[in-house]
């Protein structure tokens, strides 16, 4: 009986896993023709899980990206330079990415900490949809989405 229990559960566990998994939409599902879409995401993390890093797009800044929260940013195509810094911190951005944006493309930007002794830095890497599928999971909305 015992067994037979053990069993259904596992299976209503995996079939609720693999349910779950398949509804996960993306926060962005595509971009008009004349536009780029990058879309900014920072996993849970417990260490540095305070710590808020600006994000820049050719020297503006687009905003303060927060632990388990996501960006997206909407622009014309066009070469741009992604930077980032600790807070609000006016010194130089040491951490950058560049990408040549297209018109009706997404883009996705996996934005992951890296702390050292004395510092904290936020290593912003492009990765394909299906990475960003999977490691979005109950990632939301950071508070200045949609104001830039």
């Amino acid at each position: 009986m015992k067994k037979t229990l053990v069993a259904c559960l596992l299976i209503l566990g995996f079939s609720t896993c693999s349910f779950g998994q398949d509804q996960n939409p993306l926060p962005i599902a595509s971009s008009s023709p004349d536009s780029a879409t990058v879309v900014f995401y920072r996993g849970s993390q417990l260490w540095r899980a305070l710590v808020n890093f600006t994000i820049r797009a050719n020297g503006v800044e687009l905003c303060r990206l927060s632990n388990n929260r996501y960006l997206v940013y909407r622009t014309v195509p066009q070469k741009c330079t992604f930077t980032n810094v600790a807070g609000g911190l006016n010194i130089p951005d040491k951490e950058k990415l560049q990408i040549d944006l297209e018109g009706g493309k997404v883009y996705y930007v996996q934005c992951d900490i890296k702390s050292g002794l004395f510092t904290d830095r936020m290593e912003m890497t492009e990765v394909m949809e299906s990475t960003a599928r999977r490691k979005m999971v109950g990632v939301m909305p950071d508070h200045c989405n949609g104001t830039k």
